[in-house]
């Protein structure tokens, strides 16, 4: 019996335009009806998350940047693990004297030395929300963030095979901090031992789920662990191909409704992982 179903959001529950779709809508409402738990796990910064956690009308925390950040819809505080400021300073150090382009997530706001074009999108997506649900966007140099923000997840940006390896290599050896992939041309780096994985451990524990309850769903790197840690993990069929060879099953694309269709097949209707 699933008590607790968990998705990533973009690439995986999200349309590739971000939104999400009626039908897929209504699946999930089911579902919650029935008493099963719906959970957003995502390595957006929170306020990235919020309007969908409302738009489906969940009671359930959201689990942010990656599972560092877990914060009720409305805004409460319930767990944070930010990166401590020496590990701060050695990540934007790092990052500074090699030229990536890098922003960072405190509890609430948005931070990056400067917006350019490939924030567009993002910049657009957020002024278009409710002003109330709006999360502040600061230019800003990173390194006056230390000490006077707590900061839950840095992205960078690397493009090229052989670079990436580099620049995972050197994060990776910077004390403290954890790497992993929600993007081909990005690395995420949040505290050591944040993972999605971790953040609903801590919610099935509290709520009395056992892991054979969960079903979770993703499409990249940092979902690989909540899917092994699940009873039962699914890929969508447009995720990494490590993902998809690891899942329990691989359902349809994010364009067309694969959380929703996999929710009716295993839980709705009740069938079978074999069938």
């Amino acid at each position: 019996m699933v008590r607790l179903i968990v998705s990533d959001l973009d690439g995986t529950l999200l349309r590739d335009d971000h939104t999400l779709s009626e039908y897929t809508k209504a699946v999930i409402h089911r579902v919650s009806e029935q008493g099963v738990d719906f959970m957003l796990a995502t390595g957006r910064i929170f306020g990235g998350a919020r309007q969908y956690a409302k738009e489906l009308k969940l009671n359930t925390p959201i689990l942010a940047c990656n599972g560092a950040l877990i914060k009720e819809a409305a805004g409460k505080l319930l767990y944070g693990k930010p990166l401590l400021d020496e590990t701060l300073g050695e990540i934007f150090q790092l990052l500074t004297d090699n030229h990536y382009y890098f922003h960072c997530y405190g509890e609430e706001s948005f931070y990056t030395r400067e917006f350019g074009n490939s924030l567009t999108a993002f910049y657009s997506f957020n002024t278009g929300l409710p002003e109330e649900e709006r999360f502040p966007m600061v230019e800003i140099d990173p390194i006056e963030l230390i000490g006077k923000d707590t900061i839950y997840k840095v992205l960078a940006r690397c493009e090229g095979e052989e670079e990436r390896k580099v620049l995972y290599s050197s994060l990776s050896e910077i004390a403290g901090a954890s790497v992993t992939v929600s993007w081909h041309n990005t690395f995420d780096i949040c505290a050591d031992g944040v993972s999605k994985a971790s953040a609903i451990e801590r919610y099935a524990k509290k709520n009395g789920i056992r892991q054979s309850e969960i079903l979770c769903f993703g499409d990249n790197y940092n979902d690989m662990d909540m899917l092994q840690y699940a009873g039962l993990g699914i890929a969508v069929e447009n995720g990494v191909k490590e993902l998809k060879e690891a899942a329990d099953y691989v359902t349809a694309n994010n364009n067309a409704d694969g959380v929703a269709r996999a929710i009716e097949r295993f839980v709705l209707d009740g069938q079978s992982f074999s069938s």
